[in-house]
């Protein structure tokens, strides 16, 4: 598993990036809303933060266990679901922006 700086700054470049595309790809398509960057600080850094918090409770010498698993295996979990989400959220901003992707990785609909 990468260290939680590996992972944080994976985090924080993939926000920053998905922001910038996501309000780009909002002013080409003309449907900017001041309210889409609360939604973006809800749905995108709450996820982060979660992770963040289980990563940072799960170092504590502590063995705290959530069904069976400790801690730290439970923030990988996280990490991999927000990961995906990230990645997910930029690719779908991408392809907002215009460039071509296929469908099964763009996030649109069949």
């Amino acid at each position: 598993m990468p260290g939680f700086d590996t992972e944080l700054q994976t985090a924080l470049i993939l926000i920053a990036l998905d922001f910038l595309l996501g309000v780009g790809a909002a002013f080409k398509l003309g449907t900017f809303r001041l309210t889409y960057i609360a939604n973006f600080v809800r749905n995108d850094l709450l996820k982060v933060l979660v992770w963040a918090a289980l990563h940072v409770a799960a170092l504590f010498p502590q063995n705290i266990s959530i069904v069976g698993l400790d801690l730290d295996q439970v923030a990988d979990v996280v990490w991999i679901g927000v990961l995906a989400a990230l990645v997910g959220s930029l690719l779908s901003s991408l392809r907002d922006l215009g460039l071509t992707l296929p469908d099964s990785i763009s996030g649109k609909a069949p």
